[in-house]
């Protein structure tokens, strides 16, 4: 994944290579336009790892649990499962 810039009017002239590399390698490509107003092009999939992340962010029961659960790895609290052990504790 690679971030570039490149300015409006390369954009319009390139927009195929653009959206193609950016669906292809996920790449983000920030558009420079007048006044600031710039944009980022990124590919759908990665617009939706940012919603996800975003949403699980968005409520303080959700933080907390992440922040718990990022502890408990740093500190290595944590236990592999086999794929039978997963399936029978999400089926509880």
């Amino acid at each position: 994944m690679a971030i570039s810039a490149t300015n409006i009017t390369d954009a319009r002239n390139n927009l195929k290579k653009i959206t193609d590399d950016v669906a292809e390698y996920d790449d983000q490509v920030i558009i420079t336009k007048p006044k600031n107003k710039n944009v980022v092009v990124m590919s759908e999939s990665e617009f939706n790892s940012w919603k996800e992340t975003l949403y699980l962010f968005s409520s303080e029961a959700n933080q907390l649990a992440l922040q718990k659960s990022f502890k408990q790895a740093e500190t290595g609290q944590v236990k592999a499962l086999t794929p039978e052990e997963w399936n029978r504790l999400s089926h509880e």
